[in-house]
């Protein structure tokens, strides 16, 4: 029988997401008896495990691509490339020896990973391709340094595809890219004169030969990593992109203005748009959450329906404490006209991202979920994959979790 989570819409009730932490197996607990307020939810179809362990499977920033033949596939870091050809209900386990920070599948259907080669990381990073669905690799090893503006004279000296989610995007004309962390030694020092110096800045390298040669660099953000990329089904050219920012104070600002209070003065998710096919973007008004709400990824439907998974967050180190990891559970926002509104409280929408309703997908618990990514199955129907653990010191096991969303007419 199928498990069902609701994540009901009762703002007029104060409901808050941990009240609905209950499942049966003959329906969602602690529905109101009010049905017809109902207006949108997110309701859990079933849970399957894709690969479990005894000792912890790492820092695993999981990715899930669709592939051109219908195959879904997962990056499962260390613990292998997963594989269903059944929509999420069962998946094949394909060992490799990479422990890969990027993954991407290309239209020509081709796998592709981004990987470094020594730890601490340097410049010189690792791109594979696969032809056969990830039993064979070809790999290219590249210094990305001088992909600086200033080239080799002032190289960057530090790229980070692992452990901050390297994600691909494809435009119309075959050109392939992928954004990730490249810095300057001195990426630190905020006070910096040259602000184009500090940050932990991703920057888009692009390929228009099949992976042969890679070049044409643009900066993603100064000071955001962590990007992930859907492109509008009706436009090309439109970009969406989700992304954590995370940095000291600049000069002339106020700790009391930023996002966050503890720790980091910035360690938030946003929302980037780019409306030139990702050669720039701009941070969306209204779309930094609050402290910790990052680790975002983003999914963007034929049906213009815009997906994002992320951490809940925190607002004070107490209440980080308290909940756990990075606010403890993992939420979705929801969009229904491409990403100009979002769902919020009762019947309303809200163009403030950072105002949407979160929908609880994974209750609060001190484990670790880090990314969070989704295909869709169907029209309103999902496949979200995460990795947990029995505590916050074992991350053992990837989980992923079939949901679907009722809209305000009953449709799904």
């Amino acid at each position: 029988m199928k498990i069902k989570y609701v994540a009901l819409l009762y703002s007029y009730l104060g409901i808050l997401p941990s009240v609905f932490h209950g499942q049966t197996e003959s329906g969602p607990s602690e529905i109101p008896s009010r049905r017809n307020r109902i207006l949108n939810e997110i309701i859990i179809d079933g849970k399957v495990t894709l690969f479990t362990k005894k000792e912890s499977i790492g820092h695993t920033m999981i990715q899930m691509e669709r592939h051109p033949d219908g195959s879904i596939y997962v990056n499962g870091h260390a613990s292998g490339l997963f594989k269903s050809r059944d929509e999420g209900e069962t998946w094949k386990r394909i060992q490799w020896k990479y422990d890969p920070g990027g993954f991407g599948i290309s239209r020509d259907g081709h796998l592709w990973v981004v990987t470094g080669t020594t730890w601490p990381p340097n410049s010189i990073i690792k791109i594979c391709q696969s032809t056969d669905g990830g039993q064979t690799w070809q790999e290219k090893t590249i210094d990305f340094g001088p992909m600086a503006k200033d080239g080799a004279q002032d190289p960057y000296t530090i790229v980070t595809p692992d452990g901050a989610y390297t994600n691909f995007l494809e435009r119309p004309d075959g050109t392939w890219m992928f954004a990730c962390s490249m810095r300057y030694p001195d990426w630190d020092d905020w006070l910096n004169e040259d602000q184009t110096r500090p940050g932990l800045g991703a920057v888009m390298v692009r390929t228009s030969d099949g992976g042969k040669t890679w070049g044409d660099p643009t900066i993603v953000h100064q000071h955001c990593t962590e990007t992930e990329f859907a492109v509008d089904p009706h436009n090309p050219d439109h970009v969406l992109a989700s992304g954590r920012i995370q940095r000291g104070l600049l000069p002339g600002e106020d700790q009391a203005s930023t996002g966050c209070n503890f720790g980091w003065d910035y360690k938030n998710a946003l929302l980037l748009d780019s409306t030139d096919g990702g050669r720039t973007f701009r941070i969306v008004p209204d779309s930094m959450t609050r402290c910790y709400g990052h680790r975002a990824t983003i999914l963007w439907t034929d049906q213009n329906v815009v997906v994002v998974t992320r951490q809940h967050g925190c607002d004070t180190a107490q209440q980080c404490a308290a909940l756990g990891n990075s606010g403890g559970w993992l939420v979705v926002n929801v969009s229904t006209d491409g990403g100009r509104t979002w769902i919020a409280n009762g019947q309303s929408t809200t163009t403030e991202f950072n105002q949407a309703r979160e929908f609880t997908l994974v209750p609060q618990r001190k484990v670790h979920t880090f990314t969070a990514p989704t295909v869709e199955l169907a029209p309103n129907r999902f496949l979200t994959v995460y990795v947990t653990g029995p505590d916050p010191n074992l991350t053992n096991t990837i989980i992923g979790i079939h949901w679907h969303l009722e809209t305000q007419s009953g449709k799904r």
